[in-house]
């Protein structure tokens, strides 16, 4: 058994192993491996001056150790499913029906159990964590025909021939999970022939970019999912000219320009990545209807101007960005829905030819209310876009402005008149009083003048002295009774 290559577990630790034979100074066949975890190994594979291999992971990572028994090696793929669906039912018993409060109900017989647990029968292999390593010399993998979802995902694979190998001996398989495995560029190549629909290499932060792109362009995959492992750069993916769907979640890209010359790319998930700006340029993304950009550093709204640049672009989500973080929901979705006329599914929420109306008119109310006096739309023009689109469609927004008042212009001069029940004037004193004071509030004021608590409040603007009118409810204002400069409120002693 060719060990070199293969991926290992002993004592809890995993690495690979980088070299089988003698070592200078020591007895017996020996094992250099490299460790997983770098701490734990002592030199970069050379001993004593005698170099036996090179570390790839880091530059203190190697060891060697003799080949113990209690090292786990994993096992084939065959073995792996055998293991997981074909478990001895034979000794079970279960009972043909089961009494519940809601009737009788049929339970499975063996032989149903038997025919899904029959590996040909099979339709999604489902084997991540199982150790698997690849295949033996003599595993006949046909047995696998009806397979069309393979799930391999955190085993013991190291090179991608490995995976593919397998994959060709499956010619239904259209959908290849291999995500969370040892995979360590530069990979291996050797065109299989293996034609899937998608492919998902997640967490698998040791493999490079230009490793993603050739695996994904080797099996003609339209669907790939790369996320979770910490890429930087997507330069040169010149390779994807034939991916419609790319998955590169909570990874570390800053910039998705140059994956804008991508012809049929129709779906771009990049949320939880460090995307602060995007600057989409007109003629880039040509194909692109949906766009995931949630949970990043987006904090301008420019850049959100310049998805407009996309032209099919009708699904977007952008939740939980500084940008919308720091608005009211409902204003930052009013600012979206008019900025980006296209789109029609918003954070997962349809926008209805009702809703756009409601959002377009809200945003142009808004901007209007940030603009001074003028020429209101083309202010409103050189700040906001789309401003002179909307105002065809909706009118130009109707703003009402607080008018600056003075304390002086809120006050009404009056004359206060004390008289008798006959109406003789007894006093009569200029007081000036605030045009929103209640009539209760201005009942102190008249006790004080009148120095009685027994009165009644009419009032009458000259010249019309001759008609007076009773203020006659507490709860009202006096501009409701019609105060304002020059009135006379008199105060009828003795009348309650």
């Amino acid at each position: 058994m060719d060990l070199v290559g293969r991926w290992f577990t002993i004592d809890g630790d995993c690495g690979i192993v980088r070299y089988v034979g003698p070592v200078h100074g020591a007895s017996g066949t020996w094992l250099g491996i490299e460790w997983a975890p770098p701490k734990r190994g002592k030199h970069n594979g050379t001993k004593s001056g005698h170099s036996y291999f090179t570390c790839t992971f880091s530059s203190a990572s190697g060891a060697f150790i003799r080949p113990v028994s209690r090292i786990n090696w994993g096992q084939s793929l065959l073995t792996a499913a055998r293991s997981r669906y074909s478990t001895d039912l034979s000794h079970i018993s279960f009972p043909q029906t089961i009494d519940g409060s809601r009737g009788q109900f049929s339970v499975p017989r063996l032989d149903i159990i038997a025919k899904f647990q029959t590996l040909d029968e099979l339709e999604i292999l489902g084997l991540d964590g199982q150790c698997i390593y690849g295949t033996q010399v003599d595993d006949d993998l046909g047995v696998f025909a009806r397979v069309h979802t393979l799930l391999v995902a955190k085993n013991f694979f190291t090179q991608w021939t490995s995976i593919a190998q397998i994959v060709s001996q499956m010619p239904m398989v259209r959908v290849l999970d291999m995500s969370a495995n040892p995979l360590y560029s530069p990979l291996q190549f050797d065109e299989p022939d293996v034609q899937l629909h998608e492919i998902r290499i997640d967490n698998s932060p040791h493999v490079n970019w230009s490793d993603v792109c050739r695996i994904a362009h080797s099996v003609r995959a339209h669907t790939v999912s790369h996320g979770w492992s910490t890429r930087t750069h997507i330069t040169g993916a010149s390779l994807l000219t034939h991916v419609r769907v790319l998955r590169l979640a909570y990874n570390d890209i800053r910039d998705i320009r140059p994956l804008g010359t991508l012809l049929c790319l129709e779906h771009l998930d990049v949320r939880g990545n460090k995307l602060s700006t995007l600057r989409i340029t007109h003629g880039t993304f040509p194909a692109l209807n949906t766009l995931d950009v949630s949970e990043t550093g987006i904090s301008e709204w420019p850049c959100v101007d310049t998805l407009n640049n996309m032209q099919k672009l009708h699904t977007l989500r952008i939740i939980h960005t500084p940008l919308v973080n720091n608005m009211r929901e409902l204003e930052a979705r009013a600012q979206l829905v008019a900025r980006l006329p296209s789109v029609q599914k918003l954070d997962g929420s349809r926008v209805s030819a009702d809703e756009r109306t409601d959002m377009e008119r809200s945003y142009l109310a808004a901007c209007a209310k940030t603009v001074e006096t003028g020429e209101l739309v083309d202010q409103m023009a050189r700040v906001f876009p789309r401003i002179h689109e909307l105002v065809r469609l909706h009118g130009v927004p109707h703003v009402p402005r607080a008018v600056r008042t003075s304390l002086d212009s809120r006050l009404a001069h009056t004359t206060l008149q004390v008289t008798n029940s006959t109406h003789d004037v007894l006093t009569s004193v200029e007081r000036p009083l605030i045009r929103s004071m209640l009539v209760r509030q201005l009942r102190p004021v008249a006790m004080r003048v009148a120095q009685t608590k027994s009165f009644c409040l009419y009032t009458s603007n000259p010249p019309h002295t001759d008609t007076w009118t009773l203020l006659d409810n507490e709860a009202r204002s006096l501009s409701f009774y019609g105060v304002e400069d020059g009135t006379i409120i008199r105060i009828v002693k003795g009348c309650i």
